[in-house]
């Protein structure tokens, strides 16, 4: 167990050094790894490869393999390194993480409510972020975050054209289900505890670990609520000890996006969640914020340990 009765604040700074060095070495080794799998996909033509990659989205065969690209690559950054890390010099067992609860029905079910209805109150706070204006002195920033924002939603409408139910389930699981298992482990599991840990305050250590969190992903103009959704899965992790409920919700959170674009595409529902606005009045959002807070007082009750958890003694 990673907690101070075996571990000084030093040996914990170190193991932060460590994890920060093995996650930049794993960016770079296993997006390497992941371009050498591409090459089965184009015959072995490296020039080939590095141009698809410097553009996808004007090669239309080149979905299967971004994704198996994305999907290798998270897989090691996110799970692979930090389990390393995690086994190898903080001697925790793994399975530690997740401790499935008794009611896990009930968890699941509640956790669903609890993300789809501050998808509700999170639509406004998308719209507002998206529109943002800097200020003058930042404009070479802003450009560049604009162009990047283009770039990302280019990219995520190439891959999520669905052209089969195959498709459909491989972006499920690049999208989904790797990033579920593997982001909550690596910002809630591991970082989030290490800072839990070495700062003596597991709330400053939740908005820390879901600010580089939603740095991590490159994307200004979702920054605040991809941090307020990220502090939703910390607080879950803090109060149950396990990661299964927060990994529960970032599934559900992703994977409805999924679902509903599938659904749209295959002409079940009208409303185009990439080309479209959601537009609430004021009652339904009020409406939608009560319940989200409802929902979170209802977890904290059921689910808190009481300094009992993982996350407390991490």
């Amino acid at each position: 167990m990673f907690s101070q009765k075996n571990q000084n604040k030093k040996s914990i700074g170190w193991l932060l050094i460590i994890l920060v060095g093995y996650e930049l070495a794993a960016v770079f080794v296993f997006n390497i790894l992941g371009l050498i799998m591409l090459l089965p996909f184009y015959d072995f033509d490296l020039q080939m490869v590095t141009t698809m990659l410097g553009r996808p989205t004007a090669y239309s065969g080149a979905k299967i393999p971004m994704l198996v690209l994305l999907g290798f690559s998270a897989l090691g950054t996110f799970i692979i390194t930090p389990a390393w890390v995690v086994r190898k010099y903080a001697k925790i067992e793994l399975n530690k993480f997740i401790i499935i609860p008794k009611s896990y029905l009930k968890a699941i079910l509640i956790t669903t409510a609890l993300v789809v209805s501050f998808a509700g109150v999170n639509s406004v706070i998308i719209e507002w972020n998206k529109a943002l204006q800097l200020p003058a002195f930042l404009n070479e920033f802003e450009h560049y975050a604009q162009e990047q924002e283009l770039k990302l939603a280019e990219l995520t409408e190439f891959l999520t054209d669905f052209e089969s139910v195959g498709h459909f389930l491989l972006c499920i699981l690049v999208i989904a289900i790797i990033p579920a298992l593997g982001e909550e482990f690596l910002f809630r599991g591991v970082l989030q505890n290490m800072l839990s840990s070495a700062l003596k305050n597991p709330h400053i250590a939740i908005w820390v670990s879901t600010l580089i969190f939603s740095l991590f992903h490159n994307q200004f103009y979702g920054l605040v609520p991809r941090m307020l959704l990220g502090a939703i899965f910390g607080y879950l992790y803090y109060w149950s000890g396990s990661l299964f409920l927060s990994v529960i919700g970032h599934f559900i959170n992703n994977s409805l996006t999924l679902i509903l674009i599938f659904l749209f595409q295959k002409g079940l529902i009208s409303f185009d969640l990439l080309g479209g606005e959601i537009n609430f009045n004021f009652s339904v959002l009020l409406i939608f914020f009560i319940f989200t807070i409802c929902l979170l007082f209802i977890i904290r009750k059921i689910y808190f340990k009481n300094e009992e958890g993982l996350a407390k003694s991490f």
